[in-house]
């Protein structure tokens, strides 16, 4: 499945101002399948509404997002939303569904109105738990869960319509750093195992490096920058899109390979005897 881009904009409300600004750039990128694509920028950039405009959850004020070279508003929606999975940010749930009835909803677009999920839907739920490797909460309430496991239980939710794309709004969030690992490691693995492309919102200058292919970084009034993360997350366009010098540091040992990103800041001024 190939996503496409061309010449994206949208009205994203800032919260002092009345009037509601433009990207400072529209937004142009093509996705193939199989590959892995961060958004990148701070608070307040427009990041979630850009995801929503990608999907046809809000629709952009110029521009279109294409799916194989086809307007996505001329697609079928319940099609569409069988081959598109997204993952919103990770809330408490108000009800209390458990894990399995909630990975069931996936099946939406393969359930007729008024019909009861069949024998095979909840095979289906099953098996995208065991994918995600929760199949032991299936029974559990989504109060009952931490927040990691939920946001777990969400992207099970969207690989039962078996999708050919995965949108993430911000997944690895106010979770520990053990459970951040668990979901892009889970993220990294569907990519390459069933070749689902991705598109994934983040905050995080280093889960960019670990995930991403291609990144798309955004900030107000500076404009958008799209390209291969190496080429794009440099230590001068990361002060100029975050206001913070940081330090990109490579690690090589044998066969491992680590690159990230560290805060000038946080160093130790002199030198240590």
């Amino acid at each position: 499945m190939r996503i496409e881009v061309v010449d994206g904009n949208y009205h994203y409300e800032k919260r002092r101002k009345k009037l509601p600004d433009l990207y400072a750039q529209d937004i142009n990128f093509t996705l193939e399948s199989g590959e892995i694509m961060a958004i990148l920028g701070p608070n307040g950039a427009g990041k979630t509404t850009m995801l929503k405009c990608i999907t046809g959850l809000l629709e952009w004020k110029k521009g279109k997002t294409f799916i194989d070279d086809v307007p996505l508003e001329t697609l079928n929606r319940k099609e569409l939303w069988k081959r598109i999975g997204y993952v919103p940010q990770a809330h408490k749930m108000v009800f209390g569904f458990t894990v399995e009835e909630l990975v069931i909803m996936g099946r939406a677009p393969y359930i007729s109105t008024l019909a009861q999920p069949s024998a095979k839907d909840l095979e289906a739920a099953h098996k995208a738990l065991e994918t995600i490797n929760i199949l032991h909460l299936a029974k559990k309430s989504c109060n009952e869960i931490s927040g990691g496991e939920l946001q777990l239980a969400l992207i099970a939710r969207t690989l039962v319509s078996e999708p050919e794309i995965l949108i993430l709004d911000e997944p690895e969030s106010h979770l520990d750093i053990q459970k951040q690992m668990v979901i892009l490691q889970t993220i990294k693995r569907l990519s390459k195992e069933r070749g689902i492309s991705c598109i994934i919102n983040t905050h995080y200058p280093n889960h960019a490096f670990y995930l991403a292919d291609r990144v798309l970084m955004t900030a107000k009034e500076k404009g958008v920058v799209y390209g291969p993360v190496r080429e794009v997350m440099t230590e001068k366009r990361m002060k100029e899109f975050f206001s913070l010098e940081l330090k990109k540091v490579i690690i090589e040992e044998d066969n491992y390979l680590l690159e990230t990103m560290i805060p000038r800041a946080l160093g130790i001024e002199g030198s240590r005897s």
